[in-house]
C-alpha cells in the first residue's frame, strides 16, 4: 500500500482538513470576541500561532493512533480486520461538511449584516477618534533655528495652528495639545515619544527666521521605523504674519489626510485672515496664558489689548481675552460681577466676529458655567465647540466637568477617559480621571495618579489640595495636613488646614485658619468658608455664607453639588432647596 494510500486509511487526511475548517471558523470567532472585548492585539496572534503549532502534533496523533470501539489505541495494536476507520472517516467527513456549513453562514452574517450595517450616528459632539492606529499622529513643537532663538511664540503659535487643523479631521486620532508640548526642547527617541503619546505617526518641524524671511520645515514620520512619509519646507516673508501660518497649517492639514487616510479634502484655514503685528501680539498672550497660572493670564491680558488696539476685529484675540478675563476673576477678584461680564462682552464680540471659531465657544461657556450657571447653555457652546473641531482634548475635558457638575457621571467619566487615551500626558485630564476614580473607592489607583503628576511637576496649583481631598475621604486627616502645607494657592491651603484640624480635635488652629481665611478673601472665598462650616457640621453658617456666595456670583458655586466636602449637612432641607436654586436639585446623583 504507497504511503498516500495508508494516510487516507488512517484518517490523517480528513482529520487534516477537519482542524484546518475548525481552525479557521475559530480564530474568525475569537478575532470578533477579543475586538469587542478590548483585548491587545497580541492575544489574537497568540491564539492564531497556538492553532498553526497544533496542526502537525493532531496530523501526528491520526497516523500513531486509532480510535476503537475499547477506546483510543496505538494503530500498530489495532488488527486490521477490526478496524472501523471506514466509519471514523464518515463521521469525521459529515463533521467537516457541518463545521463547512457554520463557516459560510458566518462568512455571509459578516459580509453582508455586519459589512452593511448602518454605522451609528454619534452624539452632535462626539469625536470620532479613528479606530485604526495607524490614524493617530502627534505634533511636536516646531523647533525654533533662528539666529536670535526669539521665535518661541510663533513656533508654539504655528504648531497649535496645525493641532486644531487636524482636530477637525474626524477620521485621525491626533495626540491633544499638552501632551505634545510636554516634549518641547527635549531630544528623545521618536519611538518612544510616540508610545508615549499612542500614536503611529510624528509630524515634526523647525523655523528658521533672518529679518522678514522664514523658512519653515514640516515632516511627517512612520515613528516605528523612522521613515519619512512626507515633507516640506516652505519660504515666506513675515510681512504677514498670520498668513504665512494659516497657510502652512492649512497645507499640512490637507497633506497629513493624503498621507495617512489616502485621500484629501477640504480643511478650513483655523482661522481668518487678520493683520500680522496684531496677530503677533496676540500670539504672544496665547503663549502667556497657555503657562496656566495667574500670572501668565495676568501678563496675556496686556497682550490681547495691545493686538485689540491694533485690530479690533481680531476675534482670537477677543476670545483669549475673554478666558484670560474669567481666570483671573475667579481667582483673585472680589468683584465677580464686573469681571465675568467683562469677559462676557469679549466672547459675544468675538463670536460676532466669527461665528465659526471654536475658542469663542469655549470661552463664552465658561462664563455660562461659572458665572451664569446656565448649564444647558454652558453645555451647548461646548457642544458647538467640538462639532467645529472634534479632535480637540481641551474642550472635551471641559464639556467632562460640566457633565460631572450635572451630575452625569458616568459620562464624565468616559470623555475623561477619552481625553486621557488621546492625550496622556495633559495634566488636568490625569487629575480629573484620579478625583473619578477615587469617588469610585480606586484610592490606591487615584494616589498612584498623583503621585505622577507630583513627580512631573510638584509646583502645580492645586495638586496638593487635590490629594488632600483625597485622604480625607479616607479619614486620614494627618497625611491631608501634610498635603495642605504644600499647597500653592493660599485659599486652598487656608481651607484645608481649617477642615483637617477641627477633625484632629485641634480647635484652636482650626479656628486660626479659617479667621485668616476670611481676613485675606472675605466675600470671594464664600464657597471654601461655606465648605469649611459644613465640614464643622455648622449648617447654619454654611448655608449664611453660600447665600453670600451666591450674592456675588461666587464661581466656586459651580462644583456645589459634586462636591463630597458638603456631605455632612447635604441632607439640610436648606442645603436642598439651594441645590434646586442653582438648577441643580435634580441632576446631582
Amino acid at each position: 500500500m504507497s504511503f498516500f494510500a495508508e494516510l487516507k486509511r488512517r484518517n490523517v487526511v480528513r482529520v487534516g482538513l477537519a482542524y484546518i475548517v475548525i481552525s479557521w471558523l475559530l480564530a474568525q470567532v475569537a478575532e470578533f470576541a477579543f475586538e469587542n472585548f478590548g483585548a491587545p492585539e497580541w492575544v489574537l496572534k497568540t491564539f492564531v500561532v497556538m492553532l498553526l503549532l497544533g496542526l502537525p502534533l493532531v496530523l501526528f496523533f491520526a497516523w500513531a493512533f486509532e480510535l476503537t470501539p475499547e477506546g483510543v489505541k496505538r494503530e500498530k495494536d489495532v488488527d486490521r480486520s477490526q478496524s472501523i476507520t471506514p466509519q471514523t472517516g464518515q463521521k469525521l467527513n459529515r463533521l467537516t461538511f457541518i463545521v463547512m456549513a457554520l463557516a459560510i453562514a458566518y462568512f455571509a452574517f459578516d459580509k453582508f449584516v455586519i459589512g452593511n450595517a448602518p454605522e451609528a450616528q454619534p452624539e452632535a459632539a462626539a469625536t470620532q477618534v479613528s479606530a485604526d492606529p495607524q490614524k493617530s499622529i502627534a505634533v511636536l513643537p516646531f523647533v525654533d533655528m533662528s539666529p536670535g532663538k526669539d521665535q518661541e511664540y510663533f513656533t508654539d503659535g504655528l504648531t497649535e495652528n496645525l493641532l486644531n487643523a487636524l482636530a477637525q479631521v474626524s477620521e485621525l486620532k491626533v495626540a491633544g495639545r499638552t501632551s505634545s508640548f510636554a516634549f518641547k526642547n527635549r531630544n528623545e527617541d521618536l519611538r518612544s515619544i510616540a508610545e508615549q503619546l499612542r500614536v503611529a505617526h510624528v509630524l515634526e518641524g523647525s523655523v528658521q527666521k533672518s529679518g522678514v524671511q522664514i523658512r519653515i520645515t514640516a515632516q511627517l514620520i512612520n515613528a516605528e521605523d523612522g521613515y519619512h512619509l512626507w515633507s516640506q519646507t516652505y519660504d515666506r516673508t513675515l510681512e504677514d504674519i498670520f498668513a504665512v501660518q494659516d497657510e502652512i497649517a492649512s497645507e499640512v492639514a490637507k497633506a497629513m489626510r493624503v498621507a495617512l487616510l489616502g485621500h484629501g479634502a477640504d480643511v478650513q484655514p483655523p482661522v481668518s485672515q487678520n493683520t500680522g503685528s496684531a496677530y503677533n501680539d496676540y500670539l504672544k498672550g496665547h503663549h502667556e496664558a497657555n503657562l496656566g497660572n495667574l500670572q501668565g493670564h495676568e501678563r496675556a491680558l496686556s497682550y490681547f489689548e495691545r493686538a485689540l488696539q491694533q485690530d479690533p476685529n481680531l476675534a482670537l484675540a477677543w476670545a483669549g481675552q475673554s478666558q484670560s478675563l474669567a481666570y483671573v476673576t475667579g481667582f483673585i477678584d472680589t468683584d465677580f460681577v464686573a469681571g465675568f461680564e467683562e469677559a462676557r462682552n469679549s466672547a459675544l464680540r468675538a463670536l460676532e466676529l466669527n461665528p465659526d471659531l471654536p475658542e469663542g465657544y469655549v470661552a463664552l461657556a465658561g462664563i455660562q458655567q461659572s458665572y451664569d450657571w446656565d448649564w444647558a447653555a454652558a453645555e451647548a457652546s461646548l457642544d458647538r465647540a467640538l462639532a467645529l473641531r472634534p479632535g480637540d482634548t481641551t474642550t472635551r475635558l471641559e464639556l467632562a466637568h460640566l457633565k460631572n457638575v450635572r451630575g452625569r457621571r458616568d459620562e464624565a467619566f468616559a470623555d475623561i477617559q477619552q481625553v486621557v487615551e488621546q492625550d496622556p500626558l495633559n495634566w488636568s485630564a490625569q487629575r480629573g480621571l484620579a478625583v473619578s476614580l477615587a469617588r469610585r473607592g480606586r484610592f490606591d489607583e487615584a494616589l498612584r495618579i498623583f503621585d505622577r503628576l507630583e513627580e512631573a511637576d510638584a509646583s502645580r496649583t492645586s495638586l496638593y489640595w487635590s490629594r488632600g481631598n483625597l485622604w480625607m475621604m479616607q479619614g486620614d486627616y494627618e497625611r491631608a495636613l501634610q498635603e495642605f502645607a504644600n499647597e500653592t494657592f493660599e485659599f486652598l491651603q487656608l481651607t484645608g488646614e481649617a477642615i483637617a484640624y477641627h477633625h484632629l480635635q485641634k480647635p484652636d488652629e482650626a479656628k486660626a485658619a479659617l479667621q485668616t481665611l476670611i481676613s485675606v478673601m472675605g466675600e470671594s472665598a464664600s464657597f471654601q468658608i461655606a465648605v469649611v462650616y459644613a465640614q464643622w457640621g455648622d449648617a447654619d453658617n454654611a448655608m449664611n455664607w453660600l447665600e453670600r456666595g451666591y450674592v456675588i456670583r461666587d464661581p466656586g458655586l459651580a462644583y456645589l453639588g459634586t462636591y463630597t466636602l458638603f456631605d455632612p449637612i447635604r441632607e439640610d432641607p436648606r442645603f436642598q432647596a439651594f441645590l434646586r436654586k442653582m438648577k441643580l436639585g435634580d441632576q446631582i446623583e
